[in-house]
């Protein structure tokens, strides 16, 4: 195991990482909730924060046709130390369906397969995987390497079916010698099919267990009929090997599954745009950095003729070529043998190890796969915690600053005054009053508000969503051509987009109504300066442009018979009306978290603010009466000032151990005076972390 120990370190320092910042955030919650800063709802968001920290899967997943040692790569890589190969690999094709390797503690060591026929049924892949009954489960010894690779060896099963078989399951079928998509016929028209739809390796394994889950995707057609595959997994991967063969380069068919699944040449050119604002520029960069791609089977040019320098021109030649196709940073591109790497390590030859250059890789790997998903750990905790902080920051700084202003108040006055004790009561008491009347006036215009948030919701309904795709669908099964074909899909995306300009325009004229009434209880009480918080849809929208981007091969059709209508309306359906669903579902939980959440900060601060003035008026009334005395009341306001000036410490304290933790070391370099500089700059912004 000494070549995985890199990427064993990363996981663990980042599983070490992960530890402290949930206890962190565990140590803010605690303390709001102690000092009674927050409400239920706030404590609500903070178990949704440390519900997300739980989570510490990290996914890599490895994409190529077939024949090009996926499945070789993945047993050098991680089950170098099995003695012989883990996964099935050999010539032609291997694994047969797609496969996740990952260890769960509360179940078997076992491998779990799921039956080709559940493709008949419209059951989404993910509430299969919650169905135990559909699948076929098969347990084994993790010590034992035979029994492993026994138990294994069925993902390649795979039978011969009738076409009308093959086109129940939902399979697309080559129409003839000239397609280029779909499962060919053999001359009995006859289709070859995986006999399992999915597969589960559940088994202990160091890195496994320390969260880590592989994908392992076998070709084009096994991706495009599991459009779930792509829209889900492979889209949230934290890190995607695309594999290649060096004797082949590029092939066509490999394009196609880069460019329409694999993100293509969008992120790149994103990534180097010279007019996108830094933000965008730095998530593309991120995007972009997370996918390798390696020029398997070097070995090849290994062949006793060529001198090392020879070869070394000609990878570099094919690697400067492969980034040109592709669209990549060179530097993401890594030359390697996984059939020397393995055997190699099943020899113990380090020297065999080195030449296959699959170290490099590993490496790689393992510097782009956790930073990915810290930094999405990063930006879910800064999201969820950013107004929690503003609003307890402020409330903790109004206390202090309004015992400091009652302290110079009675400070004013001897118990004997009864003139200003008068009329400090009066003004309380008329400063109190003002404010329960435009509480009231708030509570009328919340009738209001509502109407507007329903109208929110209601554009981004999954109901009116489904009704465009039901329309869509109908309407592309009745085109007669391939032209009112691309029609139908233009028009099916242009509405996408309206829907999402309406509920954008919607949000913003919120957003206008809540800034109104926020500034009015600013102007008139002289509460903090909330910054209402805007709806960004924006990145809905950018997604339904990928979308349409990534799935613009639909549009291509230039002759339509009838089979090819079914086929691309079928695929339409999985594929991009799935993929929209999945956006409009995230867009409307976005919407209602904003709606629940965006008056919070206010109607909190305008209670403990009414708090506050009911005990100074309280405090007052007890010297008029001459119950209490002005010294006595200064010495009780001036412990609970000590109080509260420590209860800030500890706040701000907190705040800079949570800001620590979620310092993003960005991809644009900077120097170490700029880095320390930029560092300083997100810690603070008063008594809030300016995120």
């Amino acid at each position: 195991m000494t070549d995985q120990l890199q990427l064993d370190s990363e996981l663990k320092a980042y599983s070490e990482w992960r530890a402290q910042l949930s206890d962190s955030v565990q140590a803010l919650s605690n303390f709001l909730k102690d000092k009674h800063v927050t409400d239920l709802r706030t404590h609500h968001q903070f178990e949704l924060v440390l519900g997300a920290l739980s989570d510490d899967n990290l996914s890599v997943a490895f994409v190529a046709e077939f024949s090009r040692g996926k499945s070789e790569m993945i047993n050098t890589i991680f089950f170098g130390d099995y003695q012989q190969r883990m996964l099935p690999s050999g010539m032609g094709r291997t694994t047969m369906c797609p496969t996740e390797l990952l260890y769960d503690p509360d179940r078997p060591t076992s491998i779990r397969m799921l039956p080709i026929e559940s493709r008949s049924n419209n059951r989404p892949l993910h509430e299969l995987k919650k169905d135990d009954a559909e699948w076929t489960e098969i347990q084994f010894d993790a010590d034992d390497t035979d029994a492993v690779a026994e138990a294994l060896s069925g993902m390649t099963d795979s039978k011969l079916v009738s076409r009308s078989y093959a086109e129940k399951l939902r399979f697309d079928v080559m129409e003839g010698a000239d397609s280029d998509y779909g499962l060919p016929l053999n001359e009995y028209d006859e289709v070859e099919i995986p006999s399992w739809r999915h597969a589960i390796i559940n088994i202990p394994h160091p890195l496994l267990e320390r969260g880590l889950v592989i994908l392992d995707t076998p070709g084009l057609n096994a991706i495009g009929s599991e459009p779930e595959l792509t829209i889900d997994q492979l889209s949230a991967a934290h890190a995607i090997v695309f594999i290649l063969s060096h004797d082949t380069g590029v092939t066509k068919t490999d394009l196609a599954l880069w460019e329409h699944h694999l993100g293509g040449r969008g992120e790149s050119y994103k990534a180097h745009s010279k007019t996108s604002d830094l933000a965008e520029a730095r998530d593309a960069i991120r995007k972009s950095q997370r996918r390798l791609v390696a020029l398997n089977k070097i070995d090849a040019m290994w062949d006793g003729i060529r001198s090392d320098s020879d070869i070394q021109s000609e990878l570099d030649r094919q690697v400067w070529q492969t980034a040109k196709t592709l669209g990549i940073d060179p530097d993401n591109i890594f030359p390697v043998s996984a059939q020397k790497g393995l055997v190699g390590r099943l020899r113990g030859d380090q020297e065999l190890i080195q030449r296959s250059r699959i170290l490099e890789l590993e490496a790689a790997i393992a510097n782009r796969l956790v930073p990915q998903k810290r930094v999405i750990v990063i930006d879910k905790v800064r999201s969820s915690l950013e107004e929690i902080l503003d609003t307890a920051g402020s409330i903790i700084d109004n206390r202090l600053q309004d015992t400091s202003s009652h302290i110079e108040e009675l400070e004013q006055i001897s118990s004997k005054n009864t003139d200003v004790i008068s009329h400090i009561m009066m003004k309380v008491t008329t400063e109190k009053s003002s404010l329960e009347e435009d509480m009231k006036k708030y509570q009328a215009l919340r009738s209001v508000y509502a109407k507007e948030t329903h109208r929110l919701v209601k554009v981004l309904s999954g109901e009116r969503l489904e009704r465009l795709i039901a329309q869509t669908k109908h309407n592309m099964a009745r085109c007669a051509s391939s032209i009112t074909l691309q029609k139908t899909m233009t028009k099916y995306f242009d509405k996408l987009h309206r829907y999402l300009d309406q509920a954008m325009q919607q949000a913003n004229e919120i957003a206008a109504l809540s800034e109104t009434i926020t500034r009015d209880f600013e102007h008139d009480h002289g509460i903090a300066n909330f910054q209402v918080r805007r709806l960004r849809l924006e990145r809905f929208k950018q997604e339904v442009e990928r979308l349409e981007q990534k799935y613009s091969h639909f549009k291509e059709t230039k002759t339509l018979f009838f089979r090819e209508q079914m086929s691309i309306t079928n695929r339409f359906y999985e594929s991009v009306c799935t993929a929209s669903r999945k956006v409009f579902a995230r867009a409307l939980q976005d919407a209602n978290t904003w709606n629940n959440n965006l008056m919070v900060p206010m109607e909190t601060y305008v209670r403990e603010h009414h708090s506050q003035l009911r005990r100074r008026l309280e405090s007052v009334k007890r010297i008029h009466k001459a119950t209490d005395t002005v010294e006595t009341r200064l010495g009780e306001l001036a412990f609970q000032k000590t109080e509260l000036q420590e209860q800030q410490d500890d706040f701000n304290a907190l705040q800079r151990q949570l800001a620590e933790l979620l310092i993003v070391e960005d991809e644009i370099p900077l120097n170490n005076d700029k880095k320390q500089q930029d560092a300083s700059n997100i810690l603070y912004w008063d008594h809030s972390i300016n995120f």
